[in-house]
């Protein structure tokens, strides 16, 4: 896509989604750094040390909103943005807005290697993810220890 059209599909977004998004594409790097320096739990623990805001009041199409916003940051960010960064990004965004929702990851098998994948979901809805997403993956119910996949 060429620039001038992004950036006339930026210009058509209203002002609150532009920081949305320019905000997800600044701290995607950030979030991506985190996850490779100090690992999935410890970042997780630190995103959540701060005390979030209740009652959101936010829609489900306005919390999807911001999904997209996030998943389309992806694409403007100088690193890899993996499924695990845009969530765990999506996620703290969310809290910071007063929404509680839940990191998925899951797993499959793909002609037999296996797969792994990330997803945030919002009262059992995935909202940066298709729909039946939790159908294709078999999703952990929390995150295992780094030992857990070990052979004694």
């Amino acid at each position: 896509m060429k620039i001038n059209v992004k950036l006339a599909k930026f210009n058509a977004l209203p002002w609150p989604e532009r920081r949305t998004l320019l905000a997800a594409a600044a701290l995607l790097p950030l979030f991506w750094l985190g996850l490779h320096c100090f690992g999935l739990r410890r970042l997780q623990t630190w995103l959540q040390l701060r005390p979030s805001p209740t009652n959101a009041g936010l829609s489900l199409a306005e919390i999807a909103r911001i999904a997209t916003l996030v998943n389309s940051a992806a694409g403007l960010a100088p690193i890899p943005a993996t499924c695990l960064t845009r969530s765990l990004l999506l996620g703290w965004m969310l809290q910071r807005r007063g929404v509680t929702s839940q990191l998925r990851i899951g797993v499959r098998m793909n002609q037999g290697k296996l797969d792994a994948h990330a997803w945030v979901e919002y009262e059992g809805v995935p909202i940066n993810d298709h729909p039946n997403v939790g159908q294709q993956f078999a999703a952990f119910d929390e995150i295992l220890p780094p030992g857990a996949f070990e052979s004694s």
